[in-house]
């Protein structure tokens, strides 16, 4: 029974087809046992249909919601204290508002992955003989005796789980915390602590017989009525491909694909999986060493960094929620004004939140701060974490134990205490930008909004920051900083173009051939190699070629996934698709018309590193890639043995561009700067710009000069002629321009709605549909009509776009446009609620491929 007029708002995490009244949760009753416990910020557990389904209790009233006539009671309250506060509430409805998804979506990602502790509890009397207790209880908490008394029956304890089962009673959970607390009972979760015991979880396997291509394939054709399944199956073999050893639960697959327990019981069924079963081995911290790192406890600041010290300072006494961009030039010693503010705060009893784009970045500077600021108990967040590390992080942050947080993209949500600085590094890096699952949020704006609201100040800091983030200071919505000089008054790096056209016209099969490096190129590298200096060298694409195709048809081999080639890779001579993960023996003929004539094309880092080893024989090279870096611990392996001159050459992807700090680097060489400037998006030459110019500034430091060659086949582009001087004003002032003429961000913000399925005409049609809810074109946005991608298929599903330009100038907090857009979104779900198109919103999306 639920007293009158106590009404709760529950957060959970559906999506739009579940939330038709609203995306801010269900309304449910408090039955009379639960009043105590049941408090804004707790999880609590309620049914949904036949099932029951975790949320957070986000709001209680006194009134029922006048459209609604029947309430269903809360089941469980399933947090002893509030997980979240008022503040961090109202910082993620902020962000599932804007963004266009469902509270409970963002409230159950800022949760470590696998945190349902109560699920897993066991419950044991600490006394057997409770009687009396139980008596006297009865006259207060009747429910609460009942389960005592129901506790009796099993000696040796029992989980949680099973009295459900075998009770009705409600609010297990609340009950149990509320007798823990009274001395009743003790209570064990897996994250509880006590004797050391073997712990075992499942694990979903794919079957031998599907390790063949064509087997799997066969596979897919039989679920092509079963979306849902087929979507599992491939991400079951898409993560054995990129994680053999570490298969995963079914708690994490059914994450990822956002599905339920049941799609693996079918999938069984048809013995499409298997499962497994492996102990859990709990985690030690290991603390980063590598042997060039800074010792010094207190570095002397330039007058610059000094400068910006002191006016962010001032912001932090001031209780100011500034937002300031940091423009510092690369080697300019960004970091050090980060450490320097972050003792600050730390002095004063406050915590710290630091953002990096790359997980690679973590090591060296959880290191750097580790020496620089003591032995302070730092926490880290990142997504190659286990899920008990991840879940030990985030507890010794809402205990205190820790009061600074270090980690990626979803680190924006670690619960530090007491929150007065926040530093978003890199801020321009596009992998700070969720697009692949809800919530699809922008971690730095996300970042810059948090800080708002939790009265902290937040640093952006980039050499190459992004045009947005740079008009925003312009407009003097950012406050900006600069460091113009590098530390130490080092130099920049000499930066040369080397012209990679080729004079007369060649067929494919023999640019197929051409060296991946220039003589220019490899005369520097001998130099390097003599003098014992290091090289950095920059290839954007793993694998050997980006392609194999036929000399006779001229065809290439295509994922039957995916509307993309095929990468060849030498490591078992291997065809992958780089986006599904569809994998292949490499064919002896050309899969379209038989001829033995396949050439191999285009240049990934294994063959760049095959011509390495025999150009300089003897030389120690380091590959980091997305394939030498799938082991848990590789990133700082690799990277430890580069900064201890283990390795001569460091050849690496994207990542190998991005805030590391080798003093012995004085050669950075780009095999192929033409990468992104090639892709169809308006972006790609702002990303060009800055991939060239972060990559380059990984040359030179203190008394070593540094010198940068970057191949290219269009020398004369305005990005590599301001990459050479070093201009980001130049780049940014020739950029802009063209970005507001066409209306593209920093002057709208641009959002994607696209559209998923099987059967491409079903996909076209829900893209069609969706256009006639829409007004085309208004005072204050424009919507271009449906289009196919350039990638037409991903993962075995079409693709359609719809993308909508919302003009800032006429709608400058996007509400204009997040109300035109639910209502066509609410009205879209009605009309096609029996559709298994896919339909996703991407606001601020950074890619249209």
């Amino acid at each position: 029974m639920s007293s009158p007029g106590r009404y709760a708002r529950v957060a959970l995490p559906l999506g739009y087809k579940f939330h038709s009244g609203g995306l801010d949760g269900l309304t449910y009753t408090i039955p009379d046992d639960l009043l105590a416990s049941a408090v804004i910020g707790t999880r609590v557990s309620v049914p949904l249909g036949k099932r029951f389904v975790t949320g957070v209790l986000v709001s209680i009233t006194d009134e029922a919601p006048p459209d609604v006539k029947k309430f269903k009671p809360i089941e469980d309250v399933l947090d002893p204290e509030p997980v979240f506060d008022a503040t961090f509430l109202e910082w993620t409805k902020w962000i599932a508002e804007y963004y266009l998804t469902s509270w409970g979506e963002v409230l159950e990602a800022a949760l470590p992955q696998g945190f349902r502790p109560e699920t897993k509890a066991k419950v044991t009397l600490i006394s057997p003989d409770i009687a009396p207790e139980a008596m006297e209880m009865a006259k207060r908490a009747p429910k609460r005796a009942e389960f005592l008394l129901e506790l009796t029956k099993y000696p040796n304890g029992v989980f949680l789980s099973h009295l459900a089962k075998r009770t009705n009673l409600r609010g297990l959970y609340a009950h149990a915390q509320a007798l823990a607390n009274d001395g009743f009972i003790r209570i064990d979760t897996p994250s509880s602590g006590g004797e050391a015991k073997a712990k075992f979880e499942r694990t979903v396997l794919l079957p031998e017989r599907l390790y063949d291509a064509g087997a799997f394939a066969g596979a897919l054709v039989e679920l092509e009525r079963a979306p849902r399944q087929a979507a599992a199956l491939l991400a079951v073999q898409k993560h054995r491909q990129l994680h053999p050893d570490d298969p995963l639960t079914p708690a994490e697959l059914m994450h990822d694909i956002k599905g339920t327990f049941g799609i693996l019981t079918s999938l069984k069924e048809r013995a499409f999986i298997e499962f497994g079963e492996r102990e859990v081995v709990a985690p030690k911290r290991k603390n980063q060493e590598t042997s060039h790192a800074d010792h010094i406890d207190n570095v002397a600041l330039t007058s610059e960094q000094q400068s910006a010290v002191q006016t962010v300072g001032e912001a932090l006494a001031a209780g100011d929620t500034t937002t300031f961009l940091l423009h510092g030039i690369t080697g300019s010693g960004k970091t050090e004004v980060y450490i320097a503010l972050a003792r600050k705060v730390l002095a004063a009893g406050g915590g710290v939140l630091i953002l990096v784009p790359e997980i690679s970045l973590t090591p060296q500077l959880i290191e750097r701060f580790e020496r620089r600021l003591g032995s302070r108990d730092i926490a880290v967040l990142h997504s190659r974490m286990s899920n008990q590390e991840r879940y030990q992080s985030w507890k010794h942050l809402t205990e205190g134990k820790a009061s600074i947080a270090i980690g990626a993209r979803s680190a924006v949500f670690a619960p530090v205490r007491d929150l007065k600085l926040i530093v978003v590094d890199e801020e321009h890096e596009v992998t700070f930008k969720q697009y692949d699952s809800v919530p699809r949020y922008h971690a730095r704006d996300a970042a810059v909004m948090r800080a708002h609201m939790t009265g902290a100040v937040c640093i952006l800091g980039s050499a190459t920051p992004s045009l947005e983030s740079y008009y925003n200071a312009e407009q003097k919505k950012y406050k900006l900083l600069k460091l113009t000089r590098r530390a130490q008054d080092a130099a920049l790096p000499s930066v040369e173009i080397v012209d990679m056209r080729i004079a007369h016209p060649v067929s494919k099969e023999q640019e197929a051939k051409r060296n991946a490096l220039s003589p220019r190129l490899r005369a520097a590298m001998e130099l390097r190699l003599a003098k014992k200096e290091g090289t950095v060298l920059l290839q954007n694409r793993r694998g050997f070629s980006t392609y194999i195709a036929c000399g006779n048809c001229g065809d290439a081999v295509m994922c039957p996934n995916c509307a993309v080639t095929l990468t060849y890779h030498t490591v078992g001579s291997r065809m992958q698709c780089h986006y599904c993960g569809y994998m292949s023996p490499k064919p002896a003929t050309c899969p379209t018309c038989a001829s033995d004539r396949l050439f191999t094309g285009g240049i990934g880092t294994q063959r760049v590193e095959d011509e390495l080893t025999e150009t300089f024989q003897g030389a120690r090279i380091a590959r980091m890639d997305l394939d030498t870096t799938a082991k848990k611990g590789a990133f700082a392996k690799i990277l430890t043995a580069f900064g201890n001159g283990e390795a001569d050459i460091l050849l690496g992807t994207q990542m190998v561009a991005k805030g590391l700090d080798f003093p012995r680097v004085t050669l950075v060489g780009v095999v192929n700067a033409d990468t992104n400037l090639v892709l169809p998006d308006f972006r790609s030459s702002e990303r060009t710009f800055q991939l060239l110019s972060q990559v380059s500034g990984r040359a030179g430091r203190k008394e070593l000069p540094g010198e940068v060659l970057i191949q290219t086949m269009r020398p004369e582009h305005y990005a590599m002629r301001r990459v050479i001087e070093h201009d980001y004003e130049g780049f940014y002032q020739e950029e802009l321009p063209m970005r507001r003429e066409l209306n593209y961000p920093p002057f709208s913000r641009l959002i994607l709605i696209e559209f998923r399925g099987l059967k491409e005409h079903e996909v076209h049609q829900a893209a069609l549909a969706f256009a006639t809810l829409m007004v085309r074109t208004s005072s204050f946005h424009e919507m271009l009509n449906p289009s196919t991608p350039e990638l037409k298929k991903l993962r075995n599903e079409f693709r359609w776009h719809i993308i909508i330009k919302n003009f800032k100038s006429e709608d400058q907090s996007g509400q204009k446009m997040r109300r035109l857009l639910s209502g066509a979104l609410e009205k879209y779900h009605e009309r096609m609620a029996r559709s298994s198109v896919k339909l996703t919103v991407d606001v601020d999306v950074q890619g249209l491929m």
